[in-house]
């Protein structure tokens, strides 16, 4: 894509935000690029009118009014621009939150497969950095709108007093200044954008390195197996080639600003300075005209400089901001159903084959299963039988590799994403709870206090919380809250067991909901199991077979497919059953 296009899509991306979030932004610059305009004119033309008077008529009311205009001119710029400054950063700023909320609508709302992506993560890290670290972000196109109307302005009203004046050759040697910077300014952007690329993944490691050093529970691992010297000479490492490619990237950049300033001092203002001088000499030109077309030629060539320096700073940002764009116009794979789901009263898996994007072996291979209404079914099967897999695709996380699955006998694509989940509840084997307050993780933005107790209560965490002093306001460890509490993981299991059923779904799942908690309590859960879920559709996941006993139907996983099907009594009769051995092979040490 090239440049005009660039910047024409990232115009037509975030003026409308602007527009929509916080139009005043743009009548703030145009009347700040409108007073940076006059302000120019007021240090061009007032001196020249008071050094005529000092060096002409030498009338005292004449040079005081003089005086006086300069002064109150020019301090009544400064002290409107001051305020609509504060003004534009105040409602810049929210412009910005509304840029970072977009940010994480989509890292939220993308397909879940994308998130393993290390594309997708590449793509994720260069938009966050070309918006807050490469570039100004929407301040970019804030600020360079005010500078491209204030240098247009200015550059055109100093080309007239110039041409007026027909010292013709000073706009010759100024122009040949300007396109000199143009080019110096064009080499430091391409080093710049040169080098970012080349760090995308460097940073992505160097963060995941620091963030590793300075996780608080990464601690009692890295202290108990002396992690430290293994991160820190990893991390030592890589910086070698980062410092190497910066070192580099600095001479190369001194090597320009050389140039860049004997260009500036020694040609532009110099040789301008050597010519005015001697036209004034000639007689061709006034002392206080030779001051005016000085700071004249000194202001367009700042201008043009400047507007160079607009234009190509805009142009370099739009190229890092091109990722951002990319990001948010990302469209979802497969979340285009649209038609509703009031109930899930069935789900079945027809002939379901499954492979992670990039690997050659299945994980499940025609797979075919159904459960009922308000059935209650076990999944079980070894370690990496494809379990937990399964449960992500009945999530909709992945798309399905062959074969259907059909909710209520329709594929479950053709429904409305967010309808869908809505009616779907899961406790994760690898469950997270959030440094919020027990009722956020809940509830999520619910009030309901009497369901959130009910749901504690049935979780078997009820007593926990209500010892607590702030109960359920209570935060989760000390990360926002330094009178958080580091809960075990049995504690905060209950709490995700108590967020399924806050959520009140059709079909609840449960992988390994009970791995973090002690027998007494995870036997307290199971005897009480159908109050704890109540009556629901239910799949349930768990090494601990004898948690299988209650379910109406259970479902042996072994080699990517389901080998065994039925009760737990009619299982156990086939003592060569995959089912049978790996029963009795818990029993044994319970007897």
């Amino acid at each position: 894509m090239n440049k005009l296009k660039r910047m024409k899509r990232n115009f037509k991306f975030f003026f409308p935000l602007i527009l929509k979030t916080q139009p005043i932004l743009i009548l703030f610059l145009i009347i700040e690029a409108l007073l940076g305009s006059a302000s120019n004119f007021v240090w061009i033309l007032f001196p020249k009118e008071i050094i005529e008077e000092l060096t002409g008529n030498r009338d005292v009311k004449t040079l005081i009014i003089l005086i006086v205009c300069f002064a109150v001119s020019n301090s009544l710029i400064n002290f409107i621009n001051g305020i609509l400054s504060n003004a534009d950063n105040y409602y810049s700023r929210k412009v910005d939150f509304a840029i970072d909320k977009m940010m994480n609508d989509k890292i939220m709302l993308v397909d879940y497969f994308q998130l393993e992506n290390p594309e997708f993560k590449d793509l994720v890290s260069r938009a966050k950095k070309g918006m807050n670290e490469y570039s100004n972000g929407i301040y970019s196109m804030l600020w360079n709108i005010q500078a491209f109307v204030r240098n247009i302005i200015t550059i055109f009203g100093v080309i007239g007093i110039v041409i007026f004046s027909k010292e013709y050759l000073v706009v010759v040697i100024c122009a040949v200044g300007i396109v000199a910077n143009w080019l110096i300014t064009s080499k430091q952007k391409k080093l710049d954008k040169e080098f970012n690329d080349s760090f995308t993944r460097s940073w992505r490691r160097i963060n995941y390195y620091n963030g590793t050093i300075f996780g608080f529970k990464n601690h009692k691992e890295l202290r108990i197996y002396n992690g430290k010297r293994m991160v820190l000479n990893t991390c030592d490492e890589f910086n070698k080639p980062v410092f190497s490619k910066y070192k580099k990237q600095y001479h190369k950049y001194a090597r320009i600003d050389i140039v860049e300033r004997i260009i500036t001092i020694l040609f532009t203002k110099a040789l301008t300075l050597i010519l005015l001088t001697y036209s004034c000499y000639k007689g061709n030109i006034t002392l206080a005209t030779l001051t005016m077309l000085y700071s004249s030629i000194g202001t367009l060539d700042n201008n043009f400089y400047g507007l160079i320096y607009t234009i190509k700073t805009y142009s370099q940002d739009c190229e890092y901001q091109e990722e951002f764009i990319n990001l948010m116009e990302l469209q979802n794979v497969f979340r285009k159903g649209k038609e509703k789901l009031d109930k899930i009263e069935t789900i079945e898996l027809k002939n379901v084959s499954f492979k992670y994007p990039g690997q050659e072996k299945y994980v499940l291979k025609d797979i075919n299963m159904k459960i009922n209404s308000l059935e209650k079914v076990s999944l079980v099967g070894l370690n990496g039988s494809g379990k937990t897999t399964l449960i992500k695709l009945l999530c909709r996380f992945y798309p399905l590799e062959t074969g259907e699955i059909l909710i209520n006998g329709r594929d479950i694509e053709e429904y409305d994403y967010n309808d869908y989940m809505k009616k779907i509840a899961v406790v994760f084997q690898d469950f997270f709870i959030i440094s919020f307050s027990i009722k956020s993780n809940i509830a999520n933005c619910d009030e309901n206090k009497e369901k959130l107790y009910d749901c504690l209560r049935r979780a078997q965490a009820l007593e926990l919380v209500e010892g607590l002093e702030k109960k359920e306001n209570t935060y989760v460890n000390k990360w926002f809250d330094k009178t958080g509490i580091e809960f075990s993981g049995g504690e905060k299991q209950k709490f995700a067991i108590a967020r399924a059923l806050y959520k009140d779904g059709d079909f609840v799942v449960l992988d390994e909901p009970t791995s973090a908690l002690d027998p007494m309590a995870e036997a307290e859960i199971y005897y009480h199991f159908n109050d704890v879920i109540g009556k629901k559709t239910t799949l349930f996941i768990s090494h601990r077979l004898s948690s299988c006993i209650f379910s109406d139907r259970i479902l042996v996983l072994d080699g990517a497919q389901i080998k065994e099907e039925g009760t737990h009594l009619e299982l156990m009769k086939n003592k060569d059953s995959l089912y049978y051995k790996m029963f009795t092979s818990q029993a044994k040490y319970y007897e």
